[in-house]
C-alpha cells in the first residue's frame, strides 16, 4: 500500500478523532440533565476558540511534519552525496550534496518558524490564563 494513502488515512482518523473529542467535551459535567457528583459545569464551548484551537494544531502540525520531511531529505542527501563523491562520479556527488546545503536551508528556515509559531501559542495561552485571572 503506498504510504501516502496511509498517512492520509491516519490523518483523516486523527482529526475525526480530535473534533469528536471537541464536540463530547461537554457532555461530561452532565448526565441526562442532572449533575454528576464531583464535576463541575463547564461553560458553553466557545465555537471561535474551539476554531483557533484547531487550526493552531493544525499549523503546528504541518509546520513539524514539514521540518521533520526536510530534516529526512538534508540526512538521505548528505549521505548519498558524500557516498557518490567517495566511489563515482564526483559531479553527481557535487549535486547531491548542493541538494543537501538547499534542503538543510529549508530545514532552518521551517524550524524558525515552528519554534516562533510555539512561542506565540504559549504567548497567547499565558495573555488568556492572565485575562482570565485578572477577571475572576
Amino acid at each position: 500500500m503506498p504510504w501516502a494513502i496511509v498517512i492520509r488515512l491516519l490523518a483523516r482518523l486523527a482529526a475525526s478523532l480530535f473534533f469528536w473529542r471537541i464536540a463530547t467535551s461537554r457532555r461530561r459535567a452532565f448526565a441526562g440533565g442532572q449533575a454528576v457528583p464531583g464535576a463541575t459545569p463547564k461553560a458553553r464551548l466557545d465555537a471561535q476558540a474551539a476554531v483557533m484551537a484547531v487550526r493552531t494544531s493544525i499549523l503546528l502540525t504541518w509546520r513539524a511534519l514539514l521540518t521533520a520531511t526536510f530534516l529526512a531529505s538534508t540526512v538521505v542527501l548528505l549521505v548519498a552525496g558524500v557516498t557518490i563523491v567517495i566511489l563515482s562520479p564526483r559531479w553527481l556527488g557535487a549535486l547531491l550534496l548542493t541538494g543537501a546545503v538547499a534542503t538543510s536551508a529549508a530545514t532552518w528556515f521551517e524550524g524558525r518558524v515552528l519554534v516562533v509559531a510555539l512561542r506565540m501559542r504559549s504567548r497567547r495561552r499565558r495573555d488568556e490564563r492572565l485575562r482570565k485571572t485578572a477577571t475572576s
